[in-house]
């Protein structure tokens, strides 16, 4: 299984290297961009009064949003992959056809909850380790990483959450991307949490 799991990319960076030699430095591989954790939303009560939030779209960003995908996409072109955008929110069965044709999948960063959200709503989980295992590459940036660990809460998450914070568990470690340092009290949450879940 090949994963690279980065918090800020791989593309422009020395990891660029390293994702040839997973590749044998073909370029002659189909790549389907995941970027439903880049929609732009904000996440809002339910409904009023209520301590359940559900993610909401905002309009005014889409057409922003829609020009750095077009941008993402047109980097992996101008490499020479063939590329194609398979968005979690577009089917379930068209989804599955799509991941099933490519040999890298590529989840960008975002919102983590949201994308964990559609990623089980789509059902990825029932199907992303048989294709990982079958040799298609994974490329996780930020929240993309989170997606493939047992648990994305491991920060924030407390008892009595309603949240859904249980990843999808196909790797045995937890990243916290983008984290310089460790707040006071974190690292043996995290180690704690982590030791708890890798052994269920």
């Amino acid at each position: 299984m090949k994963l690279l799991l980065t918090s800020n990319g791989f593309t422009g960076t020395s990891l660029e290297k390293v994702f040839l030699e997973m590749t044998d430095n073909r370029i002659d591989l189909k790549v389907a961009i995941i970027p439903t954790a880049s929609d732009p939303i904000e996440w809002v009560p339910e409904k009023e009064g209520s301590k359940e939030y559900v993610a909401k779209l905002i309009p005014e960003k889409k057409e922003k949003n829609a020009e750095w995908l077009n941008n993402y996409k047109k980097g992996w072109i101008e490499k020479g992959y063939d590329v194609v955008i398979a968005d979690l929110k577009e089917g379930p069965e068209k989804l599955k056809e799509k991941l099933e044709s490519v040999d890298v999948i590529d989840v960008t960063g975002g919102d983590v909850n949201y994308l964990l959200d559609w990623a089980k709503k789509s059902r990825l989980d029932t199907y992303l380790k048989e294709l990982l295992d079958g040799g298609v590459v994974y490329i996780g940036t930020s929240a993309g990483c989170g997606l493939v660990t047992p648990d994305i809460g491991l920060t924030w998450w407390e008892p009595g959450m309603s949240v859904d914070h249980a990843g999808f568990g196909i790797v045995d470690f937890v990243i916290v991307p983008h984290q310089k340092k460790v707040m006071s009290g974190q690292t043996s949450k995290i180690s704690q949490g982590a030791r708890n879940i890798c052994s269920q």
